[in-house]
């Protein structure tokens, strides 16, 4: 079997839960030895998906992994919505909503996006909350595009307690325009009642 093939069967494995936890500590070895190389997306992506949550701290050290920023996205989504343990890590996220230099398509970015509203969905904060407002409000300079603001938006609605589904697009006879504008409004209202809170 081919190396390719290897790491093609891993990811099949570890969807349909076959990896047995021997391979799962033996790769997770490999990837805490600095030996993944290339590999190391797919097998992170292995270990956190068939060995769950004992191997966060493992997952989590690739939150802010400038050599590849999918591989720094993959950490996000893990944490932040599979292991719904985001709020430990609330300083990377808020760093990734920053658009870091080294995040040159935007990966770990939009994963951050998102992870913030699934931290909200779990508990109220305001400086994550403020950080998706600020985005959705004025977007990022230059960078400023529909597809970021669209994820703002529905990150904001999954902040604001709505379900998935609810969080994908507006209630039948709304326009998304009408809806976005009603969830900041609510976002803001958010904030607004917490600041006033003793």
């Amino acid at each position: 079997m081919t190396h390719d093939e290897y790491l093609r069967q891993l990811t099949a494995r570890a969807k349909d839960g076959t990896i047995p936890q021997r391979e799962v500590k033996e790769i997770a070895r490999t990837i805490s030895e600095g030996r993944a190389g290339r590999d190391l997306y797919r097998l992170l992506y292995a270990v956190a998906r068939a060995g769950g949550p004992a191997y966060e701290s493992l997952v989590a050290g690739y939150l802010i992994y400038p050599e590849d920023p999918e591989t720094s996205a993959l950490a996000v989504q893990v944490l932040t919505g599979h292991w719904r343990v985001g709020a430990k890590y609330r300083k990377q996220i808020l760093e990734l909503l920053g658009s870091p230099e080294w995040d040159l398509s935007d990966d770990a970015f939009m994963a951050a996006v998102s992870g913030a509203g699934e931290i909200l969905h779990d508990g109220f904060d305001a400086g994550l909350l403020r950080a998706l407002l600020k985005l959705a409000e004025e977007g990022r300079g230059e960078y400023d595009d529909e597809l970021m603001q669209r994820l703002t938006v529905e990150a904001i609605a999954r902040a604001l307690d709505a379900s998935h589904a609810e969080s994908m697009r507006p209630p039948e006879g709304v326009t998304r325009s009408e809806w976005s504008q009603d969830l900041l409004r609510a976002a803001r209202d958010r904030l607004h009642d917490a600041a006033r809170q003793p």
